[in-house]
């Protein structure tokens, strides 16, 4: 049956992993969890969880969240108490304390968290080489659908312009992004995030700026959206990782 891994969240990422999973040798489903139990409709009642409490019976040697920051604040550290958790929803992490939190709960119990890098690439290069940087600064330019404006746009509109802990907490489904380069660099009020709304912008498009003591680097990633706020590489990039939390292979790893 290989690892089993139970899901919170069946949005569009949710149900991609879901189907992933039931076509990969190596993995099983150990539980699916929505606080919207409409959505859940057509699973295998087997799989479905009426309430988080049941997950902890079911155990899933890793749960992946793919619901929203405040599923990752209220649940997390009751998941972290029996399974190792990977989280998506990573603006979360702007509310100070959490993270110490969880490295309480997860020490405690001996399991671990990880943080999903989502639609952004190069994080690797920005966590080798923090030491040595200075600025950082990430623009998103999207269709403004997905922002859930109440007011339709005529032009291009600078929403939001300041420390990426505030764009966490006023954007916390749309700056994932955002999070995760803060995550891996300079924190949440060192990095600087501007938010972008475009009427007529038909992808997702994400600039990352860093500068530093002998380096300067330009990241651009556009995406299309699958939906209003996912980017078509995100479900793809979620998999992967948890295929390699999960991998047991012999042999060359790349990390």
């Amino acid at each position: 049956m290989g690892k089993k891994i139970g899901i919170i969240g069946y949005g569009t990422i949710g149900a991609y992993l879901v189907g992933k999973i039931k076509k990969d040798a190596d993995l099983s489903l150990a539980f699916v969890f929505d606080t919207d139990s409409g959505k859940l409709s057509g699973l295998d009642e087997d799989l479905v969880l009426s309430s988080i409490d049941e997950a902890r019976k079911r155990k899933a040697d890793l749960v992946v969240e793919v619901a929203d920051a405040e599923c990752v604040t209220t649940m997390a550290p009751f998941v972290l108490q029996f399974s190792d958790l990977l989280v998506v929803s990573v603006t979360a992490f702007a509310e100070q304390g959490l993270m110490e939190k969880l490295d309480a709960v997860a020490m405690r119990h001996r399991t671990r968290y990880y943080v999903s890098h989502g639609a952004i690439v190069g994080l690797d290069g920005v966590k080798d080489g923090k030491e040595l940087i200075d600025e950082a600064h990430i623009t998103t330019i999207r269709p403004q659908e997905g922002y859930g404006l109440e007011e339709e746009l005529k032009s291009r509109t600078v929403l939001y312009d300041g420390p990426t802990r505030g764009a966490c907490r006023r954007f916390p489904k749309n700056v994932n992004i955002h999070a995760s380069l803060a995550l891996h660099g300079l924190g949440f009020d060192r990095t600087h995030s501007t938010v972008i709304a475009d009427p007529e912008a038909t992808v997702m498009e994400h600039i990352i700026d860093i500068r530093g003591r002998g380096l300067a680097w330009k990241i651009e990633v556009q995406g299309k959206p699958l939906g209003e706020r996912t980017a078509a590489y995100v479900p793809v990039s979620v998999f992967q990782t948890l295929r390699r939390i999960c991998s047991e292979e012999c042999g060359m790893t790349l990390i």
